[in-house]
């Protein structure tokens, strides 16, 4: 979009016209960025190849006071939304981003890669990713010492693996 990303468009679009219903149609299924449209206003997110009959339910549903989203990304939310404190932090480990603190929190927690994987609703070669960028970013050369680390910053706390 010229001059405004898509998520300014949906700031703009909700503070200047609160009872218009937003919807979010684009190819990006990261998680920042959904969170972002949802905490900009956008009542549903559509990732690009969503179904025409999907497409339609989601503007009637949106139209009428809801939120929609599409099959893909409505496991995310639900997680994103069950996964809240000190992982979503931002001043926590302020280099990473909100997904890598997610991850970091559940190996703090003592998580394989495959639960986390699982809980996550990633593959587990995503989770690996995450990790080893975790490591670079934190400037360690093992997941034990980024857990440590991450222990001392408070992620890690509620043992309920």
């Amino acid at each position: 979009m010229p001059g405004a990303s898509g998520i300014e468009a949906t700031r703009r679009l909700t503070a200047e016209a609160p009872a218009v219903a937003v919807l979010v149609l684009t190819m990006s299924t990261d998680d920042d960025h959904l969170l972002a449209a949802v905490r900009a206003g956008a009542r549903g997110y559509l990732v690009k190849g969503t179904g025409r009959e999907e497409v339609l339910h989601a503007v009637r549903t949106a139209a009428a006071g809801g939120a929609v989203f599409c099959a893909g990304v409505a496991p995310r939310v639900t997680q994103l939304l069950r996964s809240t404190g000190t992982a979503k932090n931002p001043e926590v480990l302020p280099q990473l981003t909100a997904r890598e603190r997610e991850v970091l929190d559940l190996a703090a927690r003592g998580q394989a890669n495959h639960r986390i994987a699982r809980q996550l609703v990633l593959s587990e070669k995503t989770v690996r990713n995450h990790i080893s960028r975790i490591l670079d970013k934190m400037r360690v050369s093992s997941r034990a010492e980024a857990v440590a680390r991450a222990r001392d910053a408070g992620l890690g706390q509620n043992a309920d693996g």
